[in-house]
């Protein structure tokens, strides 16, 4: 993305939800102005006309802020629209990175002081944990890392913030670490009779993949599979395709002309599927990998299989 359109987009996107929860500062020039220098970024009054300006704007205004923070923080320091002005700092990281403006090197708030904080406004605390949580959660699936722990974390969030409206990210997020800190668990008697155990698959490179005959980006992924499925088959490669279809005949008829050798679930029920909706999917294709121990080390699998399946088959 150029500077121009990210300025113009991208920036406003990121801030938007915190910035939506600055309080007028009460009052307080310093905070008032820290205010504006956020609603300016927000919804900058001139519009950039090039990369080089929408750049040189991006950083004017960062260093305006850190500055005007810097101001308020010392000459009010007790102003709960403090913690309003920390939550929207918090999300400046990829911002900061574009226009190459660090920010101080030990913020005056953490996201854990805006959720102890007995003056900050709910929402603003809500949205504090919520972003506590997924930026933990790479940590929990990252080698060593502590998934019970993080998985009690996010727990304790959704209990005590029921009302936050991006919640769906950390339940989403709950089943990926859940479905990638333990073998995958999946039994199924295939459209053609097979009796399909993913665990019967120990010491072979397993992919999942979620399609339908009717979705169109399936189809196109498919040429893919086969070639990769045909090439590294005979080393190890599974491939286990879950189908969304709703029509027995037209699915066999459709696997036939195509050659796909593999085992397809089928429960007749569509989008309905009750495996897209024990995974909490939400479209297709979507394809997972199992590495030889039947752990899921990525559900993004299309993104270069090949790469993938053959780094995992070497292991």
């Amino acid at each position: 993305m150029n500077a121009q359109r990210f300025f113009c987009i991208g920036v406003t996107a990121l801030v938007l939800t915190a910035s939506s929860f600055l309080c007028a500062a009460d009052g307080d020039d310093a905070w008032k102005k820290v205010n504006d220098v956020i609603e300016d970024i927000r919804n900058p009054k001139v519009k950039p006309q090039s990369d080089d300006e929408a750049m040189g704007m991006l950083k004017k205004s960062l260093k305006e802020f850190d500055a005007s923070y810097e101001a308020a923080m010392k000459a009010a320091p007790a102003n709960p629209a403090r913690w309003d002005v920390a939550l929207f700092d918090s999300m400046l990281g990829r911002v900061r990175e574009m226009a190459n403006v660090p920010g101080p090197e030990q913020q005056p708030i953490s996201l854990a002081d805006i959720v102890k904080a007995a003056d900050a406004k709910p929402e603003t605390k809500s949205q504090a944990s919520l972003t506590l949580v997924m930026v933990a959660s790479d940590a929990a699936l990252a080698p060593g890392g502590d998934a019970a722990a993080w998985m009690a974390q996010a727990e304790k969030h959704l209990k005590e913030y029921p009302a936050e409206k991006l919640n769906k990210m950390v339940e989403d997020r709950l089943v990926e670490v859940n479905l990638r800190t333990k073998p995958l668990d999946l039994k199924f008697t295939a459209l053609d009779g097979r009796e399909v155990d993913v665990s019967k698959l120990r010491g072979k490179v397993v992919l999942i993949d979620f399609w339908a005959t009717w979705c169109g980006p399936c189809v196109e992924e498919l040429p893919n599979v086969l070639k990769n499925y045909k090439e590294l088959h005979e080393k190890g490669f599974e491939v286990i395709g879950v189908s969304l279809d709703g029509d027995k005949a037209e699915l066999e008829a459709f696997v036939k002309e195509k050659g796909m050798e593999w085992p397809q679930y089928f429960d007749g029920k569509g989008p309905e599927n009750q495996l897209f909706l024990k995974y909490k999917l939400e479209s297709i294709p979507t394809m997972w990998l199992l590495n030889k121990k039947g752990m899921i080390v990525s559900m993004h699998a299309a993104e270069g299989m090949k790469e993938q399946v053959t780094k995992l088959l070497a292991e």
